[in-house]
């Protein structure tokens, strides 16, 4: 009678240990990425704000997980600060941060009610930084008031820190009239849809050859000496 083979089946080892090598090291990868952290932050785009300010802001002054701190998240709580325009946030190798800013514009500083006003209407009764913008010195009414600051906005910031004083000051003819001193000594006379023209002051003083008067960019571009 011939004997029945039985045949063995035999574990294959291999394939388990290899399974749990790759295994092992998913998860010293994982864990290595996740505790890996921020090396180097680089603030961009500050002038009157100071680096340590906008770090404080980010949230991730203590150089924590370069992999869970998203950079939307980073980008949110700068832009809480009223003097933040815009903020981009740009990871790049090996644990570095890129905070790219840029800052608001102070318009001017309103005396009657002590307020700084920014380019975008937001107001703030102190600033973190010392900056003169020029003093709107007395009430601008509601219906002037929105206008004005847009044309402000657009004018040249050259020119907006060669004036002292702004003065609301309508004639009979245009309520939206402003009468401005100059640091240089002279006055100009300008009104909201004229307003660019304040960028040519540049150009135009030059031509008075050191004579101090009121320029009339209201109505034209004449200049009166003064008497």
């Amino acid at each position: 009678m011939a004997k029945k083979i039985v045949k063995k089946n035999k574990i294959k080892i291999l394939p388990f240990i290899i399974f749990f090598i790759i295994c092992f090291l998913l998860y010293f990868l994982i864990k290595f990425a996740l505790e890996y952290k921020i090396q180097n932050i680089y603030i961009h785009g500050t002038k009157n704000l100071n680096d340590e300010y906008i770090l404080s802001l980010s949230g991730i002054e203590n150089y924590p997980s370069f992999l869970t701190s998203l950079s939307t998240k980073i980008e949110n709580n700068i832009k809480l600060s009223p003097y933040i325009k815009s903020v981009t946030v740009k990871k790049g190798f090996l644990g570095v941060v890129n905070i790219y800013v840029e800052e608001k514009s102070i318009l001017f500083y309103k005396e009657n009610d002590k307020k700084y006003v920014f380019d975008d209407f937001k107001e703030i009764d102190k600033i973190m930084y010392n900056y003169s913008p020029v003093r709107v010195i007395n009430y601008i009414p509601d219906t002037v008031y929105e206008n004005f600051i847009k044309a402000f906005s657009k004018t040249d910031v050259n020119v907006r820190d060669k004036i002292s004083e702004i003065k609301y000051d309508p004639s009979e003819y245009d309520d939206s009239r402003f009468l401005l001193y100059m640091i240089d000594g002279n006055y100009v006379y300008i009104t909201v849809t004229k307003m660019d023209s304040l960028n040519y002051y540049n150009e135009i003083y030059p031509t008075l050859m050191g004579k101090k008067g009121t320029l009339y960019l209201d109505s034209g571009n004449h200049f009166q000496e003064f008497k």
